[in-house]
């Protein structure tokens, strides 16, 4: 996209007045325990951490897949599962002996093959090590096929679920962030993308929709009939889905402007048909609204659509995103999340994370998804409505990247934060351009934080060191007290305007500051580029007296903000910081993590690691430090350097006769 056209879209989006054709629902009340927005981070609150399984390692980069061919037969009585799975795969390394790949124990393997010739293998730690026949090189060619059965214990946010609606048996899954290892043998990892051939044999009264385009249905005679998918896109495991059960199917479409039209094939529960319908009717508005914006569909050689399952929530599968069933109420209560999901395409599923400490490059661009959905149909007062309501109550808790809460709320809504005041900080023109620019250098490829800020810097010529390091990998918000006041007279008038951050959590904050300035004549938008902890500033108005000043409006940062009297000879400076036990990064941790605390003043400080009965475990600091941040590393042992198993621990923080405690959790 162009320069101009960017400027002519974004200038479509900002002036938009509601559309008509947009069956938008209610703005809703947003609060803390919102059950769609807030399901994963509850569940990672819960103890159940980002990362319920082992970290990637140089073993899973000694050989790419480059396609799979992949069979699902589901048994609906003894709810169980058997398969195959073929991958047709390439050698990154010279010598290459084995391969892992990653599968839950309570499964079987049957049998391994090497190239059509079995194999050996070994299954233990929810992993099946293959050893090949043959020792290959870098660019060899090679495949794996493993057959398989079992009864899957699901993990993560349900990875495998047997439920059903109306009284009819239906099985979904959700694999994400590393459930796919759970019901299939695979390289679990996230920026492993491959492409696929997908089949599902179920009973002949089921649908089985999937990822790609329908290749046909093959009926075999004894109540079962196969659904053949093919996704000539690359994909990764836990995009892939099972959502199986009398699906009532219907077709929509959308064709873009730039001159390609795209199916959508929607499933969903007979029961609830009419409903669907109709809350997903606006499908078509919300590809319109990316496809102007970030560009053509990634996947527009295929389709989209949406198949329901019984979660409180949706999921990105790719060109078949799952949708629970509580969302389709037929009022457009959850239009937003049509949104969210929809931009996942382009954010999550076309550009993958590197892993998984970048999950906020996915829900941070979805959540700002619904943010422009709300501007589309509801213009500026609906952005600035939706930004006010997930602005975070207090404090959002630590960095947007590698977040010790995995999906939490400030993955999701500190995210789109981020890319929000960005695009005050750069303008429409550019922030868009900026954004399309990192979006095709990775397309159909994975990305990292470090990606999007050097795309953004090459593309405005900006550097973002200080924006990224203050909103991405730190923590808090500035908190402003601000006073302002008319000078001159008629002809000559000036605004004045004192500006200090008083935030005693987190440093300095240099972000311009946007104001508004009501005159007789009209409103005047002024920003200030505050860069110091107390500034004084004099604004030249001319004929336009000052008669009042509202501070940013449009609710374009992330802040905190009061009004005081105008004092012009008030002495402000940096403020102390609060003595506190932040917490630990990450979190959770294997085997080692950071114990983050800062100090008001300097005194003595003993910092230690307990087990949640309060044993003492570990001494880490006992001794006088300065005022100011410090961080300690925790290595996962105990006095005697030995192994603390997986488990919940208790960091506690002394300070001259105060404490405080953070819990930890270790996942080996």
């Amino acid at each position: 996209m162009t320069r101009s056209a960017l400027v002519l879209a974004a200038a479509l989006i900002a002036l938009a007045t509601p559309l008509a054709a947009a069956p938008a629902g209610p703005i809703p009340d947003f609060g803390p325990d919102d059950p769609v927005i807030d399901l994963k981070g509850h569940f990672c609150q819960g103890g159940h951490g980002l990362l319920a399984g082992r970290a990637p390692t140089q073993r899973d980069y000694d050989w790419d897949v480059l396609d799979a061919d992949l069979l699902f037969v589901p048994d609906f009585v003894a709810q169980s599962i058997s398969g195959t799975v073929l991958f047709h795969c390439q050698a990154a390394v010279d010598g290459l002996a084995s391969v892992v790949l990653d599968f839950g124990d309570p499964m079987t393997v049957l049998e391994t093959r090497h190239d059509g010739l079995q194999a050996a293998h070994a299954h233990a730690s929810n992993q099946i090590t293959i050893t090949l026949n043959a020792t290959l090189n870098t660019g060899d060619p090679f495949s794996i096929a493993v057959d398989y059965d079992g009864t899957p214990v699901p993990t993560g946010f349900g990875s495998f679920d047997w439920s059903t609606h109306d009284g009819v048996s239906l099985l979904s899954t959700l694999s994400e962030p590393e459930g796919a290892r759970d019901w299939w043998p695979c390289k679990d990892v996230p920026d492993e993308k491959f492409t696929a051939d997908v089949r599902y044999r179920v009973p002949v009264e089921f649908s089985a929709p999937g990822p790609g385009l329908l290749q046909g249905i093959t009926d075999h005679g004894d109540g079962t009939h196969t659904w053949h998918w093919r996704t000539d896109y690359l994909i990764n495991s836990y995009l892939i889905a099972l959502a199986i059960t009398n699906y009532q199917h219907y077709s929509d479409s959308f064709t873009s402007t730039r001159g390609y039209t795209v199916p959508i094939e929607n499933y969903v529960y007979p029961e609830n048909f009419d409903n669907s319908v109709e809350d997903l009717s606006i499908t078509p508005l919300t590809m319109t609204l990316m496809d102007s914006l970030f560009g053509e569909y990634p996947f527009k050689d295929e389709k989209y659509g949406h198949a329901v399952f019984p979660w409180a929530g949706a999921m990105e599968h790719q060109t078949m995103t799952s949708y629970g069933d509580i969302l389709l109420g037929g009022g457009h209560w959850y239009d937003r999340i049509v949104m969210h999901e929809l931009a996942h395409q382009w954010f999550g599923n076309a550009v993958t994370l590197a892993d998984w400490e970048n999950i906020w490059l996915n829900e941070g661009f979805a959540s700002y998804g619904e943010s422009l959905w709300f501007e589309m149909t509801g213009g500026q007062a609906g952005l600035t409505q939706w930004m006010t309501q997930t602005s975070g109550d207090g404090q959002f808790d630590g960095p947007v990247y590698n977040n010790p809460g995995g999906f939490s709320g400030t993955v999701y809504r500190k995210g789109a934060w981020v890319l929000h005041m960005l695009r005050y900080m750069l303008g429409d023109a550019d922030f868009f351009g900026a954004v399309n620019h990192y979006y095709q250098q990775h397309l159909y490829g994975n990305a990292h934080t470090t990606d999007l800020q050097a795309d953004l810097e090459a593309y405005t010529g900006l550097d973002l060191t200080q924006f990224f390091a203050q909103w991405v990998y730190g923590e808090n918000r500035p908190a402003y007290e601000w006073a302002w006041a008319a000078a001159g007279g008629p002809g000559n008038w000036s605004l004045q305007v004192r500006l200090d951050q008083v935030q005693g959590n987190a440093g300095l904050f240099e972000v311009p500051v946007p104001l508004r300035v009501v005159t007789p004549a009209g409103d005047i938008d002024i920003r200030l580029e505050n860069d110091q902890w107390s500034q004084v500033f004099t604004v030249p108005m001319g004929a336009d007296e000052p008669l009042d000043l509202l501070f940013d409006p449009d609710d374009w940062l992330l802040e905190n903000e009061t009004e005081v009297a105008f004092d012009p000879t008030a002495v402000g400076g940096a403020p102390a910081l609060e003595t506190a036990l932040v917490g630990n990064h990450p979190n959770p941790f294997n085997p080692a993590t950071r114990i983050a605390f800062r100090l008001s003043e300097a005194g003595r400080v003993r910092l230690t690691v307990h087990d949640v009965s309060g044993r003492l475990l570990r001494v880490l600091a006992d001794d006088r430090r300065e005022a100011g941040p410090h961080s300690l590393e925790f290595d996962g042992l105990d006095s005697r350097g030995r192994e603390l198993p997986s488990g919940v621990y208790l960091a506690k923080l002394q300070v001259e006769g105060a404490a405080s405690t953070h819990r930890m959790t270790m996942l080996r």
